[in-house]
């Protein structure tokens, strides 16, 4: 059955079919995203002799597992940098994590959390108002 929405659950008889795209199938990140606009993000890059680097990015994206941003300087992956956020200007969390995806045209990358970060997920969680999930 062509079905308009390739997501959509359809009952037959007893069972539930559910039909997903290949890109849905692929897609490994699996905790809820939260789209949030009262956070700001950086990420710290240490170099060479320790020397840190602070970069501002864009959020576009986050969970407890990891995060979407875009930055238009270019970072390669399996980088490991410290994410800071920020709120009304004060830093709420650093995060360490490393880039596990990106895609140069759109300057779009993907970092995933050295560790699950339940503290993080219960604030996303409880200080937003209008929740905006992805």
């Amino acid at each position: 059955m062509n079905n308009p929405n390739p997501a959509a659950i359809e009952k037959t008889g007893d069972f539930f079919e559910l039909s997903l795209t290949s890109e849905q199938i692929n897609n490994k990140r699996t905790a809820v995203r939260y789209i949030r606009n009262d956070i700001t993000a950086q990420i710290d890059i240490t170099g060479f002799f320790n020397s840190s680097t602070l970069r501002p990015v864009d959020l576009l994206d986050i969970s407890s597992k990891g995060a979407a941003i875009k930055c238009s300087k270019p970072i390669s992956l399996k980088k490991k940098i410290i994410l800071n956020l920020l709120s009304e200007g004060k830093t709420i969390f650093k995060i360490s994590a490393k880039f596990v995806y990106n895609n140069q045209s759109t300057q779009n990358y993907g970092l995933k959390f050295d560790q699950f970060n339940n503290k993080l997920g219960d604030f996303l969680v409880s200080s937003e108002h209008d929740l905006v999930f992805k």
